[in-house]
């Protein structure tokens, strides 16, 4: 497991987590779910290294497991293009593998000129191919996908996950994952198999 004994975060006086237990999986996909503003993106991101927490146990996580957090938001150097940007990346990627996202018209299209769904394949493309990662994190990321790129994107995912955990934040209904990870009202996270109520 790769579970946390404690997590605590807070925005000021607007506490998110508070001494908060999270479960996780060795490895698998993981559906991280709840309302808006329950603290989805915050989690990911704590794990992920993007926002500093003072909590001692996201450091000591984050010392024992590779985890990448990574978004559209990524995708800022949006004058290079798709295969520029996969090309730049490669020391950390080695090959990228043909996984369906990607058509050789996207690679050839400078990032700013991809629509939505194209640059969150592009993300889940880059994401997938780094290498030395156990945990790979990711904020909405079938948001924009036509059913052809969710169909890939969730083939794509699964694979992932068979050796690494893969977490990924989603208002979707569908129960397509290996586990459902739900963040309730009362600000506590329950890990349960997908399909399974938490």
């Amino acid at each position: 497991m790769k579970s946390l004994t404690s997590v605590e975060h807070a925005f000021g006086s607007n506490v998110i987590f508070a001494s908060t237990k999270i479960d996780l999986p060795e490895r698998g996909v993981v559906a991280l779910r709840g309302s808006n503003g329950s603290g989805k993106t915050t989690l990911l991101k704590l794990l992920g290294g993007v926002i500093h927490s003072s909590c001692g146990t996201v450091p000591d996580w984050r010392n024992r497991f590779n985890a990448v957090y990574l978004d559209t938001e990524y995708l800022t150097l949006d004058y290079l293009t798709a295969s520029e940007l996969l090309d730049m990346i490669r020391p950390l990627t080695g090959p990228i593998p043909d996984n369906g996202l990607l058509t050789d018209g996207m690679l050839a299209t400078k990032v700013s000129d991809l629509s939505l769904g194209q640059r969150q394949r592009l993300v889940l493309t880059a994401a997938l191919a780094f290498q030395h990662t156990d945990v790979v994190l990711l904020d909405e990321p079938l948001n924009g996908l036509d059913r052809d790129g969710s169909k890939a994107a969730r083939s794509a995912l699964l694979a992932a996950g068979q050796d690494r955990l893969v977490i990924l934040a989603t208002h979707e209904e569908d129960r397509w994952t290996d586990y459902d990870l739900t963040i309730g009202q009362d600000r506590k996270v329950r890990l349960s198999e997908a399909g399974v109520a938490a």
